[in-house]
């Protein structure tokens, strides 16, 4: 039976009240989990959470109807009674679906909206989340999301600056995702309490089995083993002693662990580890948890942070004593400059202390004077010497005084907030322009056209100034009230159905844009006829869409809004939907003579990680007209609205990019003489960049430009056919000296061309030069002079022994085999055959040595697990290409690694053959070649076969020389 067939059948005998995990499927059948998930999700089938979320349903619909509404820690306790193994959150999780199902279908886009926003603003509080931290969220974002436990991730910074803060909410964000069950448990050790006694650590993260030390009386479990399937915070993790280390590597390498006194038991553990240090990046000991940890985030300290970003810590901790308090805190301009000005060493935990120390202070004077609120004065700051002095535009910015109050979190932005959505009033702007422009004498017909710029250049600023702003379901409530909110979230939900693409960052502006609209209408105010008529709109669609939206809003709200919104409307939906602005790319076609463009792009895409650019192969017998068809066809197919790039090997297509743009309409640029680095580059630009087709052609036809002027060097060496036709007579002799050649014909192509096609012979020579470097020439004519100063041979003289003894004398002459040059940068120090089962092992072992000969610097090693972390290294065939950056290289290598058996290597694939690439910028000459070898099956098999370091060697570095 086959792994898929068993794993089917182990899941449909399962338990359905138990399901089995991925990691007891594979330990019943013997495989990995790996591949266990792969084939379950291949299969679609569910994971062990969701496999019983329906008999779970039922199960509990069951007991609400016998025992009515219970607390969830009774649902639970009942649903263990019977035999779920279920914790009360996962309950609580499927009772709130149960119940949800009799809520209105707004409650439902409400509740919805609240969900997704909680999980957005999981790390608001963390004060430059949407600034300077914004890259360093994102990343623990991702590393969170990494499937299928998350990715080790090492947090470094001084004390102070939130670490262990940053962790916390890291978790909180994982309960929200598919990774992480809702009561995934979190657990937070500092090595630092162990770092003295080490049999201490080991039992307390381990655990210990019985009698492994006096008064070991029974087996206990340690915090990995409670911590499986969520997350474990380690703290000071540098201080981890060396016993604790070692059992620490052997679980983030293998997911195995043993408990203090065990020797023959290995333990599973499935959680994702955070790691905090406050040493340096690039201390020794670190640097063996970076290249375990691929992860890493650094916090700058406070001192290295904005102004701006440092005032936000100072009303966040002025704000938690005042509800501490509970009372209003008032603050003197004078003392925020003091807490600015201040050089905290202990970062924001110092700062912290300070503002509690002088709230304590004041809360003493505010007790002595029986007063109401808490004022802080100057005299109540600790006095420090190490100061920043502010810029004078800055203490500008602070205002003379603040009032912080415990009930409403940010008073002060929430004033800033409404002064801004003030601005949003556009009617106001037109009345004003409009007035204006009135006074001056223009014409009606005039004004409108005037305003409807003004107005699309005034609403599209407020939008971008607004739609960034993280404003939350709350607030906007207050501001424009529930009946307003919940009618532009059901028109939103409205127009979600005719435009998948439109963003939910449009309900912000356009309900405040509707609740101006609305006090305008009850204070009797509404836009001069003329100017609302005269706003055009350039999409029928959105119109229509529009005008639906309206009229749900003026169904809820109660009001009758003039149909001159719709306009504003549709400009709304035009600016937040997506697709519209950024799904146009360039598309990005590779051709070629013969099968090299699948190979490049297929590099190019597996190096960028995506599936994007395309790659189409001709026949060496293809005609032109059938060349054109097969490429407009695919330009057809490949544009995205921004036209095409072709990038080719063939002069001769040089000339079809205006036929090309006739038949098709599409804007199309092609560049010659392509090869892999410039596909890869190509895609980056396009994907990565705002370039339009004319810039990204410009550089790479730049960039070309050495390889344009050493054309005889890179072009294809060709023996050329020339008969009446190009056909019968010609491909005859093309098969025959295929047969006799071929043990020399290795890089030579045999080209056929009939004279029948129009072209005189000196045409034929001459075009056919532009793109092939023509090593002979043979025909039934001898004419032609341009013939005679190539090698000619007649068809007669070809078919015979001194015909085909004279080929070979002319490819040994012309040298055509071009040297294997990967022996300059291939050794036999740097070729293994190994049994390492593990991906970070293999690396360790290969990078290590390439660091002990000088190969390469020590930052060389972070550069290749960083690389792994974000992009596969991955080929088709088994073939692993781990690189990392050439400013760490001391000297150009490719190291070879061969496995006894294949290890998985980015979490799906396996790979047996592993070429770890070290190579300095002016190496591309290498990668090329060594790309053609394991693009080439049969070396690939041969290097699978081979038994010893030599044979590896031999087969890589086969430099074929010319037939003596």
């Amino acid at each position: 039976m086959k792994e898929n067939e068993m794993i089917e059948e182990i899941i449909k005998k399962e338990d359905k009240k138990s399901p089995l995990t991925d990691e007891e499927i594979s330990e019943k059948l013997g495989i990995s989990r790996e591949i266990v998930t792969k084939i379950r999700n291949e299969k679609e089938i569910p994971n062990s959470r969701d496999r019983n979320i329906d008999v779970l349903k039922e199960e509990i619909e069951n007991i609400l109807k016998k025992e009515g509404k219970i607390s969830n820690r009774k649902l639970t306790k009942r649903l263990n009674e019977i035999g779920y193994k279920i914790g009360k959150y996962a309950v609580n999780r499927i009772y709130q679906q149960i119940d949800s199902s009799s809520l209105s279908i707004t409650e439902k886009e409400i509740k919805t909206f609240k969900r997704q926003e909680i999980k957005e603003n999981v790390f608001k509080n963390f004060i430059g989340y949407d600034k300077s931290q914004k890259n360093n969220i994102e990343k623990l974002k991702a590393a969170v999301m990494y499937p299928p436990k998350g990715l080790h991730t090492l947090i470094y910074g001084e004390s102070g600056v939130g670490k262990s803060y940053l962790a916390e909410l890291a978790h909180s964000y994982a309960v929200m995702t598919d990774n992480f069950s809702d009561n995934a448990p979190y657990f937070e050790f500092n090595c630092a309490d162990y770092a003295d006694n080490p049999q201490l650590l080991v039992s307390q993260l381990f655990g210990y089995s019985k009698g492994a030390f006096t008064g070991a009386e029974e087996d206990k479990k340690g915090i990995v083993e409670l911590c499986d399937n969520g997350i474990l915070f380690l703290d000071e993790v540098h201080r981890l002693p060396s016993e604790g280390q070692e059992i620490l590597f052997s679980l983030i390498d293998k997911g195995k662990y043993r408990r203090l006194g065990e020797t023959d038991t290995n333990r599973k553990s499935g959680i994702m580890i955070i790691a905090a240090t406050t040493e340096t990046p690039d201390s020794a000991l670190l640097l063996t948890f970076r290249r375990r940890i691929p992860m890493s985030i650094k916090i700058p300290p406070l001192n290295e942070r904005t102004l701006e970003e440092k005032f936000e810590f100072i009303k966040f901790f002025l704000h938690e004593e005042s509800v501490r308090l509970k009372k209003k805190i008032r603050v003197k301009k004078e003392v925020i400059e003091n807490f600015l000005e201040i050089i905290y060493p202990g970062n924001a935990g110092q700062l912290k202390s300070e503002i509690q120390v002088s709230c304590a202070k004041a809360f003493l004077e505010a007790k002595i004077e029986n007063k109401e609120e808490i004022e802080i004065k100057k005299e109540f700051l600790i006095d420090i010497s190490r100061r920043r002095k502010l810029e004078p535009e800055a203490i500008k910015l602070i205002k003379e005084e603040y009032i912080i109050y415990p009930n409403e979190k940010d008073k002060w932005d929430s004033n800033d907030n409404i002064s801004n959505i003030k601005d949003m009033n556009i009617y106001q702007k037109i009345e004003e322009k409009y007035n204006e422009l009135k006074e001056k004498g223009i014409e009606t017909e005039k004004i409108n056209d005037i305003l409807e710029e003004e107005v699309k250049k005034e609403f599209f600023e407020n939008i971008l100034k607004f739609s960034n702003q993280d404003f939350n379901y709350r607030e906007l409530q207050q501001i424009v009230g529930e009946k307003i909110l919940t009618s532009v979230m059901t028109a939103y939900e409205k127009a979600k159905m005719s435009f998948t693409d439109l963003n939910s960052k449009i309900i912000f502006p356009l309900s405040i844009h509707m609740k101006t609209s609305a006090d305008r209408i009850k204070e009797g105010k509404q836009l001069p006829t003329s100017v609302s008529a005269g706003f055009k709109m350039s999409n029928k669609k959105e119109t229509e869409v529009a005008k639906q939206m309206l009229a749900i809003i003026n169904e809820k709200c109660y009001l009758n809004f003039p149909d001159s919104e719709a306009g504003f409307i549709a400009m709304y939906l035009k600016e937040f939907r997506k697709n519209e602005k950024y799904n146009e790319k360039i598309g990005l076609i590779v051709l070629s003579h013969g099968k090299v463009a699948r190979g490049m792009v297929d590099v190019a895409n597996k190096v960028l990680n995506e599936d994007y650019a395309v790659g189409l192969e001709m026949d060496f017998s293809d005609t032109p007209q059938y060349m054109l068809e097969k490429t407009v066809n695919l330009v057809r197919q490949t544009d995205r609205g921004k036209g095409c790039i072709i990038l080719a090997d063939m002069g001769s297509l040089l000339n079809f990019e205006e036929k090309i743009i006739e038949k098709t309409g599409i804007n199309v640029k092609i560049v010659g003489r392509v090869d892999t680095l410039m596909v890869i580059e190509c895609l980056r630009k396009i994907l990565y960049t705002s370039e339009n087709i004319g810039e990204i052609v410009k550089e790479i036809d730049e960039k070309s430009s050495y390889y344009k002027s050493n054309n005889e060097l890179k072009k294809k060496k060709i023996i050329l056919c020339l008969c009446i036709t190009g056909e019968g007579a010609a491909q005859n002799l093309k098969e025959y000296l295929k047969e006799r050649l071929k043990s020399v014909l290795e890089g030579v192509e045999i080209l056929t061309k009939g004279y029948i096609e129009g072209e005189n012979t000196e045409d034929i020579i001459k075009n056919i030069s532009k793109e092939y470097e023509i090593l002979a020439v043979i025909g039934t004519l001898e004419t032609d002079r341009t013939i005679n100063e190539l090698n000619y041979i007649s068809v007669e003289e070809a078919y015979k022994l001194a015909g085909i003894k004279k080929i070979r004398e002319i490819l040994k002459r012309k040298n055509i085999f071009s040297k294997n040059n990967l022996n300059e940068i291939l050794n036999i120090d740097f070729i293994e055959l190994t049994d390492l089962k593990y991906k970070e092992n293999i690396l360790d072992m290969m990078i290590g040595k390439m660091r002990q000969k000088g190969i390469v610097k020590d930052e060389f090693l972070l550069s290749v697990y960083k690389r792994e972390s974000s992009v596969a290294t991955y080929l088709n065939g088994g073939i692993a290409i781990p690189h990392g950056e050439s400013t760490f290289v001391n000297k150009s290598c490719i190291f070879v690694t061969k496995l006894d058996k294949p290890v998985i290597w980015d979490g799906i694939n396996m790979a047996d053959i592993v070429l770890l690439l070290a190579l300095k910028e002016d190496s591309k000459k290498y990668f090329e070649q060594l790309y053609k070898m394991i693009s080439n099956e049969s070396i690939v098999n041969s290097i699978r076969n081979a038994k010893t370091k030599e044979e590896i060697l031999k087969i890589l570095c086969k430099i074929t020389e010319p037939v003596n």
